[in-house]
């Protein structure tokens, strides 16, 4: 019984893996001029970068968001659209949607955590797009020594400064 689950498994591995490549082909097919192999893989590294941010932080949709932040709206997803564009709400465009990365909120206060409007403003202010500033906070930095930003969401000011350091600097 084992052994048939994993060859389906398999079987089925190996058609998601035909698909993505037609898909790929497709895609580069579409693209009008030439797409060096860094090009490509650099797009790919990005890809990866956002699957693991979401495999270690699920992304909400904008209903979990408003059902977190307990919003009595009557359209609970204007309430985290609203909030996105306010600058109080860390939204991605993943997808043909807004996705709200897990890590923003404290869970058991039902709240954004006061950090990220303060980085949504930062960002605002040094043209920084959200997308940007998401992969910036999942990815070791040298400005924390090697240590990755979302995992000092509670130090507030330290976060914030190694943000201004990063996006701000002029060369």
């Amino acid at each position: 019984m084992v052994a048939a689950s994993r060859k389906h498994d398999l079987e089925n591995a190996v058609v998601r893996l035909h698909q993505g490549l037609a898909a790929l082909r497709a895609a580069a097919a579409a693209v009008t001029v030439p797409v060096t192999p860094e090009m490509a893989r650099g797009v790919q590294s990005t890809e990866n970068a956002w699957r693991a941010m979401e495999a270690e932080f699920p992304f909400l949709s904008a209903r979990e968001v408003g059902d977190l932040l307990g919003s009595t709206s009557g359209n609970v997803s204007s309430f985290a659209t609203d909030r996105r564009r306010a600058g109080t709400l860390l939204g991605i465009k993943r997808r043909n949607a807004y996705l709200y990365p897990a890590f923003q909120f404290n869970v058991e206060l039902r709240a954004v955590r006061p950090v990220v409007p303060r980085l949504l403003r930062m960002a605002n202010r040094l043209d920084v797009p959200s997308a940007d500033l998401a992969q910036w906070l999942c990815a070791p930095t040298g400005q924390l020594d090697d240590r990755r930003p979302v995992d000092l969401l509670d130090e507030e000011d330290v976060v914030v400064q190694a943000a201004e350091n990063h996006y701000g600097v002029q060369w």
